[in-house]
């Protein structure tokens, strides 16, 4: 029996207990070694074998998947020990209260903090269904969520999470039905359903109906939210009722799409419209008070503008003094809601999606939907809309690490099939920013897209032999793209460029001689090219392995040239 005081295995120091369930007490319990906070969980012995060995089967689960999870929502659990009978588990500790206990204290939740909660909580459910292989939690409720002081959620109790298997490898978690009634999708207790991610997203909406309404799914069947409390939105309302359908297929196929809705569920809801018209009119009344001159449809539209920029300052400043990146994208695709127009909130995703490299597949459905939808109204200002088109392109080309399923069209390349993809998925924005004949980087935009159109279209060329006059046109844009690399001073955008001039000068240098191209001009080439190897600095792995595949490219692309210039009989040129 564990006591205040106690040391346990000469390390962990029992501070006092913080909480207590059916077969567990937590104890708040201090690290001697590393003079830090755990949570320590303690099993009370049962005289009931199977009930003992379900909990110590559930936590042995738990421990072995969270070993492999990585995510500020996600505490980690990081010693189990067996104690004369208790089994005793060590996890991060944990500052703050279970949604259910806030439920049952406060009542019925705020809207706007109900919505944070589900796109965090949609944040951390899709890292785990974006696993190889997926996660599927199954136990989404309140009481497996607890909330910080500082409006942090944290997913707790992985104990029947299910890691869904393969052939040569079994899933890890207990593959029973199992699932708390109520919260947990139908197909949970179907012994003849599959279980996937799907599951989740009902769990976390029958999840958001207990915070919403303060009826517990447990005892009360679902029923749409304004039926219990009329002065919900209703786009909050069709979030909940889709996300809870008991067919998987109609609820939101994946949790960024249910992400999104949260983040935009007051538009197109007339309770809203109608309380913004209320607070411009409350505005206009003290326009006129201090300016009787302006007419009424002039000083409506000034206070329309002045709610909708307060709005967007709040939450453009949000983003940017957010130190978590799920947070910033949250307020940033907010604003783009508040003021979809404004190319600036487009161009912060875009700094978040890239600052660690990769633009995921998740990152890039997010954008592209968000720009998709509002592209007309980008478009308005031309001069915007091809900068934003430009860095969009830019994204696309360096650091997409999306499908890479070649064409049959596309060449082979020293670094793979994926530059091609992010060539073909960059191509379109490219064309559209050197379209615009005011733009200051047109004629770079021009630079891209001429590539990649190149990169797509050569293979064709070659196989019905209209290729000639393609490759000295394409040398010259390698050219151009190597040294603005170099004075760029990205490393990113350097070693990418390095790398795809010397796949070309390892595939073409015998068509660039054919089409005028002289020896010189290919070795001052790569001369730029090994310039810009010896000026990168590698600060990823990632980076680290580019600057390899570039190094190790070098003297094959200089050999290759060497080759080109050696005719049939052997001599030199």
């Amino acid at each position: 029996m564990v006591v205040v005081n106690e040391l346990i295995r000469h390390r962990y120091r029992i501070l006092g207990e913080i909480g207590a369930g059916g077969m567990s007490v937590v104890h708040l319990a201090r690290d001697e070694r590393l003079n830090k906070l755990w949570a320590v969980k303690q099993i009370r012995g049962s005289s009931d074998p199977v009930r003992r060995d379900l909990v110590v089967r559930s936590l042995t689960v738990e421990a072995a998947m969270i070993k492999g999870l990585d995510h500020p929502a996600i505490p980690r659990i990081v010693d189990l020990i067996d104690d004369d009978g208790d089994l005793l588990v060590v996890m991060d500790y944990v500052e703050g209260r279970t949604l259910e206990s806030i439920i049952d204290s406060d009542g019925p939740q705020r809207e706007d903090d109900v919505a944070d909660w589900g796109v965090q909580l949609c944040d951390v459910l899709e890292y785990l269904h974006a696993r190889r292989p997926p996660v599927v939690f199954r136990d989404m409720k309140p009481s497996n969520v607890m909330l910080t002081p500082d409006g942090m959620v944290k997913l707790i109790d992985f104990g029947i999470a299910l890691e869904s298997g393969t052939e040569d490898r079994p899933h890890i978690g207990d593959d029973r039905t199992l699932g708390t009634p109520g919260y947990g999708a139908p197909e949970q207790f179907d012994p003849n359903a599959s279980v996937d991610s799907r599951a989740d997203v009902y769990a976390l909406g029958a999840t958001l109906f207990h915070l919403l309404t303060g009826s517990d799914p447990r005892r009360n069947a679902i029923v749409t939210v304004r039926t219990i409390r009329p002065g919900l939105s209703e786009g909050m309302e069709r979030i909940i009722s889709r996300a809870t359908s008991a067919c998987p297929g109609d609820r939101y196929a994946g949790c960024v799409e249910m992400a999104y809705d949260l983040l935009h569920y007051r538009e197109r809801d007339r309770a809203h419209r109608l309380m913004l018209v209320r607070r411009w009119r409350g505005f206009l009344a003290a326009v006129v008070a201090v300016a009787a001159c302006l007419a009424f449809g002039g000083a409506s539209l000034i206070g329309a503008a002045y709610v909708t920029a307060i709005d967007f300052d709040h939450w453009m400043r949000v983003g940017s003094q957010s130190t978590r990146p799920d947070h910033a994208r949250a307020a940033y695709l907010t604003a783009i809601g508040i003021k979809p127009s404004s190319t600036a909130p487009y161009g912060r995703l875009i700094a978040l999606y890239t600052a660690d490299g990769i633009l995921s597949d998740a990152e890039e459905y997010e954008y592209n939907t968000v720009i998709t939808q509002n592209a007309e109204l980008l478009r308005a200002d031309a001069d915007e809309w091809a900068a934003l088109s430009y860095e969009t392109g830019k994204m696309y080309w360096y650091y997409y690490a999306g499908s890479s399923e070649r064409s049959t069209a596309d060449p082979p390349s020293a670094e793979g099939d994926q530059r091609y993809a992010r060539m073909r998925a960059a191509s379109q924005w490219m064309r559209d920013a050197a379209s615009n004949t005011g733009f200051a980087e047109r004629s770079m935009a021009g630079v891209y897209a001429d590539i990649a159109e190149f990169n797509m279209g050569i293979v064709p060329r070659i196989n019905d032999g209209s290729d000639r006059g393609e490759y000295g046109p394409y040398f010259g844009r390698l050219k151009n793209l190597v040294t603005a690399a170099g004075r760029g001073g990205n490393d990113v955008l350097g070693m990418d460029s390095a790398n795809l001039a010397l796949a070309a000068m390892q595939v073409y240098p015998r068509k660039f001689r054919a089409d005028g191209v002289d020896r010189a001009d290919m070795e001052r080439l790569l001369e730029s090219v090994g310039a810009l190897i010896e000026s990168t600095v590698p600060t990823t792995e990632s980076l680290d392995g580019q600057r390899r595949d570039a190094i190790e490219g070098l003297p094959c692309a200089r050999s290759a040239v060497d080759n080109a210039f050696v005719d049939v009989t052997g001599a030199s040129r």
